[in-house]
């Protein structure tokens, strides 16, 4: 079973970022096999790496739709770009460090849930929509 489901509610509507969402959400349930199967602390670390390096490109793109579309809360949501992939590298930082992985993984996995079930269908969703309606003006 996923660790993480796709559903309408993460459905942007607007195909790069829901593309870029798909495969990090892969990515993410990957992760979440292979801790709740305990494979190796390199094997979890090497798809926490891959998950930090896809949610940047990921956000970079988005910076450059708000930027292209002069999107009226670009800053706000690049703030949130930039404190989410803080986040994750500081839990990538506490990976890489800590004892009890187990303690760790789960901090991770509810990490990066949350960051699915709230940054997604509220901050990207108004971007998508944002874009769609310049797109049809």
């Amino acid at each position: 079973m996923d660790w993480i489901a796709l559903d309408e509610r993460q459905q942007t509507g607007h195909a790069l970022i829901d593309e870029d969402h798909e495969r990090v959400v892969a990515l993410i349930n990957q992760l979440a096999s292979a801790i709740t199967q305990h494979q190796s602390k390199e094997v979890c670390g090497t798809l926490l790496d891959q998950i930090i390096q896809n949610t940047k490109a990921h956000f970079a793109r988005e910076n450059r739709l708000m930027a292209e579309h002069r999107y009226p809360r670009a800053e706000e949501h690049m703030t949130q770009h930039a404190h989410l992939v803080e986040e994750a590298q500081s839990l990538k930082r506490w990976f890489d460090t800590a004892a009890v992985e187990s303690v760790m993984s789960v901090s991770l996995l509810h990490f990066l849930e949350s960051w699915w079930t709230e940054h997604i269908p509220t901050s990207d969703q108004a971007l998508a929509d944002f874009i769609a309606s310049a797109r049809r003006s």
